[in-house]
């Protein structure tokens, strides 16, 4: 009993409910025939579009008569044309060339009738700066105020530039030729350009296709272009990080030969000039350490400016063994008395004192020579003068035993 009860209730609200609700009637738009379909171009495409409003009736009206459909285009130049069918019977209506075209309740609200209403659209491409998508037709029902309740339909249409589209494909080609430029420098600077050298042919390739495509798939294929150019660039830091890091390491490794050279040949380990080379050193390694794993997690630009940072303390650290190289040459390191050095000082000096005790030497020799031939008188004389230049023979003594007269000076 008691759910038979409440079956009755339930019956009760919903025919209450049907009784009390406002009136409304179905709209429904069938397809939207536009012609040409695609894309079309600022100011020059003529659009037409034609599509039937059905109405489906509520309690015996065809539409309410307190409401209104409301159409709108975005096209240049539009003229509306529609018909009005009742039973079947066309009843057409003065064309209005105004962007929003309303079609009254009063007009459209019938008792008891089939009703169908039939438009048609022409009007121009707009004129558009930058491509972009349009309101083709938009068809809503509107209440008070022109007030919107319900969108019914809209159909869209992108509208192009072609010279937007040929300056897009400029901008791409010039960035196409600036990554060739910058391959071909660092290409020249021994660096592994081949995968950015492939990343070229495929945006050119790509920029090729998008001067022959309809706008829509040429946008596609420059955005690809643009991408290859990017990947370009991303494999060609991969090459310059690769170069830089092996660079650096090399001018490390030098750095080291020269450090080992200095604290074993020159016994410098203590030397206080060796530690601001080997901190520099310590940085050089580790922003070498550093760049090889960015690079090795694919982060080539961050791995190729780490790679430079190591190579440039890299490069200044070796460059402060040179100098110093240099400043041991000029001044060697003291170990003692140089020896050669003072030689050398002295014998310049030697060498003069010895020249002039033998021009002394001389001398002297000459003179006794002189005084001994004048005065002899001796066995082998004959007369006055004898002895001649072989008279210092007589002064010799057998005791002394010295061969020659200069040997007295010594």
């Amino acid at each position: 009993m008691r759910m038979k009860t409440g079956t009755l209730i339930i019956s009760l609200l919903v025919l209450f409910g049907l009784a009390i609700s406002p009136v409304l009637a179905g709209v429904d738009v069938g397809y939207v025939n536009v012609k040409p379909a695609g894309d079309l171009e600022s100011g020059k495409t003529n659009v037409t579009a034609d599509f039937q409003i059905d109405f489906v009736s509520t309690a015996g009206e065809t539409f309410p008569s307190d409401e209104n459909i409301l159409l709108s285009t975005q096209l240049d130049n539009p003229i509306w044309n529609y018909v009005i069918v009742l039973d079947g019977v066309e009843n057409p209506r003065p064309a209005s060339s105004k962007s929003q075209l309303s079609l009254t309740g009063w007009e459209l609200s019938y008792k008891d009738k089939e009703e169908q209403v039939k438009v048609s659209l022409k009007g121009n491409a707009p004129k558009v700066n930058s491509s972009k998508q349009i309101e083709l037709v938009s068809i809503s029902t509107t209440g008070a105020n022109n007030k919107v309740k319900e969108q019914v339909k809209n159909v869209s249409a992108f509208v192009t530039n072609p010279n937007e589209l040929t300056g897009d494909i400029s901008s791409v080609k010039t960035k196409v030729k600036t990554l060739q430029t910058d391959i071909a420098k660092y290409k020249a600077d021994g660096i592994d350009t081949s995968k950015a050298d492939q990343k070229v042919k495929d945006a050119n390739a790509a920029l090729d296709t998008a001067a022959k495509e309809t706008f829509a798939n040429a946008k596609i294929y420059m955005e690809n272009a643009g991408t290859y150019v990017q990947d370009g660039y991303t494999y060609l830091d991969m090459g310059i990080a690769q170069k830089t890091i092996a660079d650096a390491k090399e001018a490390i490794d030098r750095t080291d030969e020269w450090i080992t050279y200095f604290k074993t040949d020159k016994k410098m380990g203590t030397d206080p000039r060796m530690s601001p080379i080997i901190t520099k050193r310590e940085f050089a390694a580790e922003y070498a350490t550093n760049a090889q794993e960015l690079f090795d997690q694919g982060k080539y630009a961050d791995a190729k400016q780490k790679a430079e940072d190591a190579f440039t303390k890299a490069k200044e650290v070796f460059n402060d063994t040179q100098n110093l190289n240099n400043d041991l040459n000029q001044t060697p390191v003291s170990s003692g008395p140089d020896i050669g050095a003072t030689v050398s000082s002295i014998l310049p000096k030697v060498i003069i004192v010895v020249v002039i005790i033998a021009i002394i030497a001389g001398a002297v020799l000459f003179i006794k020579r002189r005084g001994g031939g004048g005065g002899g008188k001796g066995k082998g004389g004959s007369g006055k003068g004898g002895g001649g230049s072989f008279g210092w023979k007589k002064r010799s003594s057998t005791k002394t035993k010295k061969s020659h007269q200069y040997d007295e000076l010594f």
